[in-house]
């Protein structure tokens, strides 16, 4: 009798072993459920990467392009509250002006400051934003690039992988040399000229009689510096900014060639931008071109007063006679660019005057 309720003694201890074990068990499950759902609920939502866009050109930092660049950086990033970052690469760092747009026309970079002539490789009809004297000023420039003429040529750029986000400045070319002041079209078979990889500009200098040789532009002031060639054409701020007027004591002003400097997206990196994204982009490339082309065009005046007081001799050529021997170069970059898109390109140029 005593074995028996010794052994339901111990049949109800180990039933009571095995309530409390699972208490615990459950008690301990609790708390760990618990915990988790705290550790859950107090983690910050998981930050969205920021999309990086570089940005490249080929001009210093003192350049009108590279700090109308630094404008546009501030106000996307301002704008996007972060989401969007821009790197400006300055000087040719990512490569040469025509490197770069390439690289812009594979998708492997993002941003670019591209004139008319160097996208034309790509797309030739910006060719035709390079005929000799065919805009009379910058407003007029501005008007026609900013309007029909200049939708025509995003219209066409686009069908070729290139976004043209706005119109900034490059400007109008005016022609420096180290031997002559340049009076008449004569004086050009007198001069050995840099070009860029251009059909304009050779055209241009071959319906003047001048001598070419294709000069990149990174290579450009020490050319001219060791005497490759005599003279070059660039606007004002590229003879001045990037000391081109250090080796070159002649500048004459001849406003033969306008280009316009443009923001161009890859087609990849747009697309992969919201609506809302892409209106931050467009709305601070319109704000940084806007002052590119103030500065650009309010400094002209004062970049010759400092030509002229570093020893630079400046002079200003009657252009009619330049005027009459440019139409075989109209012809070439006519057929260069389209013949019926030139036409209907210089017909919106001119309905802007």
């Amino acid at each position: 009798m005593l074995a028996l309720d010794k052994k339901l003694e111990e049949k109800k201890m180990e039933r009571r072993r095995i309530r409390l074990f699972s208490i615990c068990m459950i008690v301990v499950m609790l708390f760990a459920q618990a915990a988790s759902l705290f550790a859950e609920g107090s983690k910050e939502a998981p930050a969205v990467k920021p999309i990086v866009m570089r940005l490249a050109h080929i001009s210093n930092e003192e350049h009108p392009s590279h700090i109308a660049a630094l404008k546009f950086k501030e106000i996307v990033e301002q704008e996007s509250k972060g989401s969007l970052l821009v790197e400006v690469y300055s000087n040719s760092s990512l490569g040469s002006a025509p490197e770069y747009t390439e690289q812009l026309k594979m998708g492997t970079l993002e941003l670019g400051l591209v004139t008319s002539g160097q996208l034309q490789v790509w797309v030739p009809e910006n060719g035709a934003v390079m005929i000799p004297f065919l805009f009379e000023s910058y407003d007029h420039a501005h008007r026609a690039l900013d309007g029909e003429a200049g939708d025509l040529l995003a219209e066409f750029s686009r069908k070729k992988g290139f976004v043209v986000i706005s119109n900034w400045e490059w400007g109008f070319r005016q022609l420096s040399n180290n031997k002559l002041p340049v009076e008449k079209p004569e004086d050009l078979a007198k001069l050995k000229m840099r070009v860029p990889n251009e059909i304009q500009l050779m055209e241009m200098y071959k319906a003047l009689g001048s001598m070419t040789a294709i000069i990149s532009f990174p290579e450009l002031y020490m050319a001219l510096a060791q005497g490759v060639v005599d003279g070059q054409c660039n606007p004002l701020a590229t003879i001045y900014f990037q000391k081109l007027y250090e080796v070159q004591p002649y500048v004459s002003i001849l406003n033969h060639v306008y280009n316009t400097q443009m923001l161009v997206a890859s087609e990849k990196i747009w697309n992969s931008l919201s609506a809302e994204q892409q209106a931050i982009v467009s709305k601070a490339s319109a704000e940084a071109g806007d002052l590119c082309r103030e500065l650009t065009v309010a400094s002209e005046k004062d970049i010759i007063n400092k030509l002229v007081a570093a020893g630079v001799k400046v002079n200003y050529p009657k252009l009619d006679p330049f005027r009459a021997k440019m139409a075989p170069a109209v012809k070439a970059i006519a057929d260069f660019a389209g013949v019926e898109f030139t036409n209907k390109f210089v017909a919106l140029v001119e309905a802007a005057r």
